[in-house]
């Protein structure tokens, strides 16, 4: 939401160069309605966003692939160990890095299935970590 003069966007408590060059005055936030009016200044909803579904999806297997990223880091020293030191790699994070992997691709194949913005939203996409789609945690 916004105050508006012809096209841009004005700052209450600022003053702004009207059409012809003159100097309006930061005190004119303090006009009344009919004032703004005569000077050409109306106020502005916002936009309901234009919302394209390829993007979301875009952004949302992004999304997905990176919080799928940061699950499996915490454990990247043991595949590092493995290979620097030969040391075998517990049985439970090789099945949880696994598991992201499915988790993640399955989130991703649900992404893709969608065919409308309500069903993109419906799966909480902005709330990734909190899924109920990624395995749980390895005791290690």
């Amino acid at each position: 939401m916004a105050w508006m003069y012809n096209g841009s966007e004005i700052t209450p408590n600022q003053s702004f160069l009207n059409t012809d060059g003159y100097q309006v005055g930061k005190g004119w936030a303090k006009l009344s309605s009919d004032g703004k009016a005569a000077l050409g200044i109306t106020w502005q909803d916002d936009p309901s966003p234009s919302v394209d579904l390829a993007t979301l999806k875009t952004d949302g297997i992004a999304t997905i692939k990176n919080t799928a990223r940061r699950l499996q880091e915490t454990y990247d020293w043991y595949i590092i160990r493995k290979y620097e030191l030969g040391t075998d790699v517990p049985a439970a994070v090789t099945t949880y890095r696994a598991a992201v992997k499915t988790a993640c691709d399955s989130i991703i194949a649900d992404i893709n299935a969608c065919t409308t913005v309500d069903q993109y939203n419906a799966l909480n996409i902005d709330d990734a970590e909190n899924l109920d789609d990624w395995p749980d945690l390895p005791s290690v």
